[in-house]
């Protein structure tokens, strides 16, 4: 059975303070259409400016999601997010009147809810998935982050986190659904250590924390005036007492809070690609930068898939589209369609396509007769075929749209092509605005370069 998009039955609100900036902030709900998405208006600024919740959209990551379009910004997004998330609702407004969604008690649910309490409804459109199909991988040496994403047939998180002081230190937590998410994931709170807060403060950060939105580990000594400058930090009303583990002697929700949070934070972060994910996410060390990099990858992912799907590509082991699809994707036809499949593409980046060059080639009966060699100008033409691909995603309706070469530059001929030989094209595109298109091009046989060149094209209405 078909599943349906969902949204809210009616609007909510919610109140608070603003966890990094310190600013008040009243937040509400409203119910959004069919396939719009998760959307955050500033309704405090000129012209309610509105957000989309995509990854394209993340311009800060520091100690938060930060989004951002044509000068708005919206702080710590991935509370909101992953409660929308974890509840299964595609289509959303959240509207603020301040830059930041309040901070709450530090955990995604009182936001669940919220949400909950105005009703979650279906409506009358398919959910799209992205299915991931091949393994993800991300890695960083620097910071220690690995994160593999892997074929599954629901959306599943398993994460670890390892750090070196023993009030945290190695803890370890599996979601095997997102049905576990309300009860086992939505109430750990975000936490820090208590080193870290001072600094925190001086960048600027944590405005609006206190002990109350917040999990403070206990990490060095303090003496009794560190304890009263830590209380007029948190503007905190009552002696500071340095616990055993945390500060005041706070209790933990679950005895591996801190990384039960951190699937929160993952699955909020993760909502930025625009879609539901059915995937299995290892993740080991990770953190806010890490997770939108993994993000950006699996955003990628769907639009390839999306394009798969749109254009009837059979798809199969090692490619992308096939030749049946390459007819609806481009307007070429025989003997001027040059490109017989596609086995890489990350719309908008770069593009892997390969053309079999056989003895049956119209054009090898009049060039160089009885010394059979490909035309260098079919060689471009074959690299700019396949970097037409690219501009799929790229504009509105590309059935309606044909691309022109506009100018051709560094163009080099390196090796001449037979029959027999597979033309491999690789293309990568440098710019793309208002139409005008620059990509690079190189076509290869058998891992031998054999010619280059700098293609500038113009997409125009067919």
């Amino acid at each position: 059975m078909t599943e349906r998009q969902k949204t809210i039955a009616q609007r909510t609100d919610v109140s608070g303070t603003g966890l990094h900036t310190g600013h008040p902030v009243h937040l509400t709900f409203h119910p959004a259409d069919p396939n719009t998405g998760i959307r955050f208006r500033r309704a405090d600024l000129p012209g309610s400016v509105e957000i989309p919740a995509l990854v394209e959209n993340v311009v800060e990551i520091s100690r938060g999601t930060v989004l951002g379009k044509n000068g708005a910004k919206v702080y710590t997004v991935e509370h909101v997010l992953a409660a929308a998330a974890g509840l299964g609702i595609d289509n959303l407004l959240v509207e603020l009147s301040a830059d930041e969604p309040p901070v709450m008690d530090g955990s995604a649910a009182p936001f669940v809810e919220v949400l909950q309490a105005a009703g979650v409804m279906e409506q009358d459109a398919p959910r799209e998935y992205l299915d991931v199909e091949t393994t993800l991988t991300y890695h960083s040496e620097k910071d220690g982050v690995d994160i593999v994403v892997v074929p599954s047939s629901e959306f599943r998180v398993t994460y670890m986190i390892d750090y070196s002081h023993p009030s945290v230190g190695t803890q370890y937590t599996s979601m095997y659904s997102l049905e576990e998410f309300v009860t086992e994931f939505s109430l750990a709170r975000t936490f820090c250590f208590l080193s870290e807060t001072e600094e925190l403060k001086t960048r600027g950060l944590i405005q609006g924390g206190s002990l109350d939105n917040a999990v403070v580990f206990v990490d060095r000594e303090l003496s009794t005036d560190d304890l009263q400058r830590l209380q007029r930090l948190f503007h905190y009303r009552q002696d500071v007492k340095l616990g055993h583990a945390t500060v005041d002697d706070r209790p933990l929700r679950f005895r591996n809070e801190p990384v039960r949070h951190k699937v929160v934070d993952l699955i909020g972060d993760l909502a930025l690609v625009g879609v539901p994910i059915h995937g299995h996410v290892l993740a080991a060390r990770g953190g806010h930068a890490s997770h939108v990099e993994v993000a950006r990858l699996l955003r990628k992912a769907y639009e390839t898939q999306t394009l798969t799907r749109k254009y009837g590509s059979k798809g199969g082991r090692g490619y992308v589209f096939d030749a049946q699809a390459i007819e609806n994707l481009l307007p070429h036809r025989y003997p001027m369609l040059l490109v017989d499949r596609i086995l890489e593409l990350a719309p908008g980046e770069k593009v892997v396509g390969v053309k079999n060059v056989t003895r049956n080639e119209p054009f090898f009966g009049g060039h160089f007769p009885g010394h059979a060699v490909m035309p260098g100008v079919l060689i471009i033409e074959a690299m700019g075929q396949t970097g037409g691909v690219l501009l799929l995603n790229s504009v509105e309706e590309p059935e309606k749209k044909v691309v022109y070469f506009t100018s051709l530059d560094a163009v080099k001929f390196r090796k001449t092509v037979i029959p027999g030989d597979q033309l491999r094209c690789v293309v990568v595109m440098s710019l793309f605005r208002r139409g005008l298109c620059k990509m690079h091009g190189e076509a290869f046989v058998d891992g031998v370069l054999v010619a280059e060149a700098d293609m500038t094209a113009v997409v125009v209405e067919r």
